[in-house]
């Protein structure tokens, strides 16, 4: 299942008639030899892409490569007051022209370019003006073949609209797996369904100026739709939910897969969003995808694996003492399960793993216990390993959670807990302006707000990101204006810190080590600083 922004036909119209193609190479060949140039920096024949800065400097590697500036979309971006312009060939083969409030026609900024003079601004670095570029912008000595190549991608690239959009109406969809409890969905269904709700109403008359609104102000006007969510409800084991997805999908395509919650590993929604090119933002998960350089999917942050990371760092100087570190999984619990794989992977043979049923008897030597296992459990692990010379216990707080309160006072004073959020008790101010919302709709979820401030901050930063876009429903240039607006947001959910450079994909990427107070024995103090792991 393909993005459908281009046809095969109109890519063989398109590099069949570039005056550099090479009769040899098909259209579709081309087109990938150009993305290879233009996303890699890497030229037909293998060798690295090189170019020229400064009049006579040759640089190579990542400083050439044009989608480090003009991006993956080919739309542009801004850092500073350095503006890299699009580089889509329709935009480029017509004039640029800015809109005025009444006739005549606006003045022209920048004449249309050709194949030919945009061969000259590519090697050359003059704009179709007659003018010299920045030079920031580098020029490539490429050969006739190879510029027919990267110029064939530069016509491929699309400004929209992708999959998704009607003339009136933008679909989304939410992902619900049935493993989330009932109160659990209807929290999260009842925010984004108000959110969404609210936003038609406000905006009802734009409906109205995008179809019948002044000539000059069709730029403002024209990208308003009308926000459609449908619900996806995921059934059975992961192994059965690609299937359900492609169906779903085929059914209605969507624009972008928002939030959506699971207690299950994400992989399956993963894979497909990259396959399909679909963007995934933001879902409530514990278990996202982690170690791969994808694009399509967005996470508030690694979950789980950032709190092994935490624990492990945290517990080094134990396992470096001659005492053994213990640690006590549950089979079936997937969160569980992959938190002691990667507490395992960065500890290797300083760590003994166990699994909760087996665990009968003390183990020799154990001096800390990592124990992925809620309030009960960890309880039961501790009393078996206690008497070995146990100092401290080490938990997850998105295993307890966030419900500290049900650990059991005997524990308190060992207990050292992980968390890729800020504390529980220090959530309050960060979701002061969702919270509120969500009480004046009668909707606030107090045991899951969590799952609600996570929502309505993906639907803060879509909102902003459509806005950003324009006209351009792109996919691709929604996730790069996403990335754009995460450093400057003012509501980060429940997550101390956010930010998303170019091409990273956790927003929040710190974690902390929090115990009980000793003065306040209910009260959770954070015992170190939010750290970020190199």
């Amino acid at each position: 299942m393909q993005r459908i922004c281009r046809s095969a036909a109109l890519l063989l119209a398109l590099v069949s008639s570039a005056v550099f193609a090479d009769g040899d190479v098909t259209p579709e060949q081309a087109v990938e030899y150009g993305r290879k140039m233009y996303m890699e920096g890497i030229l037909p024949s293998g060798e690295p892409l090189t170019a020229i800065v400064s009049g006579d400097v040759e640089i190579t590697g990542e400083f050439v490569v044009c989608g480090e500036c003009h991006r993956k979309s080919g739309l542009g971006a801004s850092e500073g007051e350095s503006i890299a312009p699009p580089v889509v060939g329709s935009l480029l083969y017509q004039p640029l022209q800015l809109p005025v409030s009444r006739p005549p026609e606006p003045p022209v900024q920048r004449p249309a370019y050709d194949r030919e003079t945009l061969a000259i601004s590519i090697r050359d670095g003059i704009s179709s003006t007659g003018e010299a570029f920045s030079m920031l912008m580098p020029r490539y000595p490429l050969s006739d073949t190879d510029m027919g190549y990267l110029i064939a991608f530069m016509e491929s690239l699309s400004v929209g609209p992708d999959p998704g959009v009607t003339e009136t109406d933008i679909h989304f969809a939410t992902v619900i797996t049935d493993d989330v409890a009932p109160d659990a969905r209807k929290a999260l269904l009842d925010a984004m369904n108000t959110f969404i709700e609210q936003k038609n109403t406000e905006t009802r008359h734009e409906s109205k100026r995008a179809s019948s609104g002044p000539w000059h102000k069709d730029w403002r006007f024209k990208p308003y739709r009308k926000w459609v969510l449908h619900t996806w409800e995921l059934e059975g084991p992961p192994s059965g939910w690609r299937a359900q997805l492609e169906e779903l999908y085929a059914a209605q395509p969507v624009f972008a897969v928002l939030n959506g919650v699971s207690n299950r590993s994400w992989e399956p929604v993963h894979v497909f969003c990259e396959d399909v090119r679909l963007p995934c933002i933001f879902p409530t998960t514990d278990l996202p995808v982690v170690g791969q350089e994808d694009f399509y999917n967005v996470y508030l942050s690694r979950g789980i694996f950032i709190e092994a990371d935490a624990i492990a760092s945290h517990v080094g100087d134990v396992a470096g003492s001659g005492g053994r570190v213990v640690q006590v999984y549950k089979s079936g619990d997937a969160r569980s399960e992959a938190a002691a794989d990667a507490l395992a992977e960065r500890l290797g043979s300083d760590v003994t793993t166990v699994e909760f049923a087996a665990l009968d008897a003390p183990i020799d030597d154990s001096i800390a216990l990592v124990a992925w296992l809620d309030a009960s459990d960890a309880l039961s692990a501790w009393k078996t390993l206690q008497g070995q010379g146990l100092e401290r216990l080490y938990l997850s707080g998105a295993i307890l959670d966030r419900d500290e309160g049900s650990l059991d006072e005997s524990l308190r004073e060992h207990a050292w807990i992980a968390y890729s959020t800020e504390l529980p008790d220090n959530t309050a101010r960060l979701l002061a302006r969702s919270t509120g919302w969500f009480r004046v709709k009668r909707i606030y979820s107090s045991e899951y707000e969590d799952i609600q401030a996570n929502a309505y901050f993906t639907l803060k930063m879509t909102g902003g990101a459509l806005n950003a876009i324009r006209l351009y429903f792109n996919r691709d240039f929604f996730l790069e204006s996403i990335e754009h607006m995460i450093d400057n947001a003012t509501y980060t959910s429940v997550y101390p810190r956010m930010s998303l450079a170019p091409e990273q994909r956790f927003a929040s990427k710190g974690s902390l080590i929090a115990r009980f107070d000793e003065a306040n024995p209910g009260k959770l103090v954070a015992v170190t600083d939010w750290v970020v792991p190199d």
